[in-house]
């Protein structure tokens, strides 16, 4: 029988990462008090199930009260191996405090057991302690299975998120144009805020009156409209019904349509995966929602990008940049990697055309990317636009 021993901590991927590698009949988990109260074991078995690895009646935790102690982690090492002495272990000494990944050396290496490290730096690494060998991870886990090792649920279902996909996808050539054709002005206008509520809602009728004077004077978007939303044509203006999607589409949906799809086109030269549109994960603590309009992997990292359009005129202050950091401050124990992209023009100064000081410096102390229009058009007419993507972004 193989045992993969796992001392649990915060960060539960590179204990996630070995278990897909050696598949072991059964895990140990070694559970300090603080992992305790943070649920790490059952967190770390549902990011498993989450990747189609069920440990739940293959698993035993082993409690650790004093993490700090030699003699204390020792005991409870040796209490957990008596349980199989004759067992193959694997020990992964990522985690843990300092003492207990020392303990766990000294205690193993004289039991013929193989002890392995996972680094930061090169997290797909697997390296033997005794330097005998590295061996490469192949597995990359989900966004699903990321935020599961933290506790963290979905309030939208997978099947939800899959069907805003396809319709994405059948919309992304259109999102290209009028990413290509942004400015600061959006394309639907209504006469008050409960028009426009009710249409998102519920969809509405399209009119002339509905379509802002730039989308008007542009045949060639029209035209786009028209044909992707199969609306009638009436002295050159697209008119007809437009459902709740379609309309929330129009309305600045197509900005994040437009990233998703572009990001999801270029994956494997980009070296992302799992690029997901529109999802919602819940605090594990307040169960309150947040929403990520494009969120995918890198380097074992989740990513998030928010995506504003229209001019922004009630937020000439940049106060969205709060937003992204309340939103991300639930996830700061992650990692979470951060991106605002906007077609609105608070991001720049209008004198030099670049990011204004303040919204720069806020974004760098929160660990943000600005994405401005500029770049979104040069991103959507570009033919090959990794280059562009990876600046923008600021994938390494």
């Amino acid at each position: 029988m193989r045992i993969l021993l796992c001392l649990l901590s915060e960060q539960h991927v590179p204990n996630l990462l070995s278990v897909h590698h050696f598949k072991p009949d059964r895990l140990v988990l070694v559970e300090t008090g603080e992992m305790r109260r943070r649920h790490a074991a059952e967190h770390l078995l549902g990011a498993l199930e989450a990747g189609s690895l069920d440990y739940t009646d293959r698993h035993e935790v082993q409690p650790l009260e004093h993490e700090d102690s030699l003699p204390e982690v020792r005991r409870a090492l040796q209490e957990a191996f008596g349980r199989h002495p004759s067992a193959e272990w694997i020990v992964n000494l990522t985690g843990g405090t300092k003492p207990m990944s020392i303990a766990a050396f000294m205690f193993f290496s004289v039991m013929d057991a193989s002890s392995i490290y996972l680094s930061g730096r090169e997290p797909n690494l697997i390296r033997w302690m005794d330097g005998s060998k590295v061996e490469p991870c192949d597995y990359r886990p989900s966004i699903a299975e990321f935020l599961a090792g933290y506790g963290f649920p979905s309030r939208k279902p997978p099947e939800k998120v899959a069907e805003a996909e396809e319709r994405a996808r059948g919309w992304w050539d259109l999102a290209r144009v009028l990413a290509t054709q942004s400015t600061a002005d959006g394309l639907i206008r209504f006469e008050d805020d409960r028009e426009r509520g009710k249409a998102r809602d519920r969809g509405f009728d399209l009119e002339r009156r509905h379509l802002e004077p730039g989308a008007i004077a542009d045949p060639d978007l029209l035209r786009a409209i028209n044909m992707h939303f199969g609306l009638a044509e009436q002295d050159g203006v697209p008119t007809g019904k437009l459902d709740k999607y379609q309309t929330q589409f129009l309305l600045g949906g197509w900005l994040e349509v437009f990233i998703w799809g572009l990001l999801d086109r270029h994956r494997d030269a980009l070296d992302i995966w799992d690029v997901r549109l529109g999802l919602e994960p819940t605090s594990p603590d307040t169960r309150v929602g947040n929403d990520f309009d494009v969120a995918f992997m890198h380097r074992y990292r989740l990513w998030m990008v928010e995506c504003k359009t229209g001019s922004q005129e009630h937020d000439p202050g940049g106060d969205i940049l709060y937003k992204v950091e309340a939103v991300i401050r639930q996830f700061r124990a992650l990692h979470v990697r951060t991106a605002l992209a906007t077609t609105s023009d608070f991001l720049t100064d209008p004198r030099t055309g670049t990011i204004r000081e303040g919204h720069r410096n806020r974004a760098a102390s929160y660990g943000c990317a600005l994405v401005t229009r500029d770049q979104v058009r040069a991103m959507a007419e570009a033919d090959d636009p990794v280059d562009l993507i990876r600046e923008a972004l600021g994938l390494r």
